[in-house]
């Protein structure tokens, strides 16, 4: 159960860690949108974008998606609290895991989509082959399908439990 602890401790840093990405990206947002901001040094070249309607579009999705994977790692937290109690057969738990791994292939698929179409359409320029983001986001999903296997393999337990202690 010392896995099950540190792993509800990674992911308490990691939600402490994007809730701070999340603020950085919404004085990205405001300084994108035009706002004037004089206490960070950032400047995003708006020109690369076709219209100032994509800027806006794209920025919009990928907030979204930054929103939604932080759901998954949330439900993901709850379903490691419920872990640590050693009940495996709760199904809060399994739903949880579920559920987490469905927003975080959702979340790694749509913004892996929304880069393809941003470096293509939005920035003139696309770039081929396999990339450090393209890895991230195939581990994502692939953790994200693990997930939900590991909540189908314990619905099954759970149901066969179930059925041995009626036999009994």
């Amino acid at each position: 159960m010392n896995s099950a602890k540190t792993l509800y401790l990674i992911l308490n840093v990691i939600i402490i860690i994007l809730i701070s990405i999340g603020l950085g990206i919404f004085v990205l947002a405001t300084t994108l949108f035009g706002i004037k901001q004089d206490f960070i040094g950032f400047s995003e070249d708006v020109l690369i974008y076709k219209t100032e309607a994509m800027l806006y579009r794209y920025t919009f999705f990928k907030l979204v998606v930054y929103a939604v994977f932080v759901v998954a790692l949330w439900k993901l937290r709850k379903a490691t609290k419920l872990l640590l109690k050693n009940n495996f057969y709760n199904t809060e738990l399994m739903r949880g895991m579920f559920d987490s791994g469905k927003l975080m292939v959702f979340s790694s698929v749509a913004l892996w989509v929304i880069d393809e179409v941003s470096n293509r359409f939005f920035k003139r320029h696309a770039l081929l082959g396999l990339s450090e983001k393209t890895l991230v986001y195939l581990l994502i999903i692939t953790m994200g399908l693990f997930l939900m296997l590991m909540s189908t393999v314990l619905r099954d337990t759970k149901a066969m439990k179930e059925e041995n202690d009626l036999t009994i």
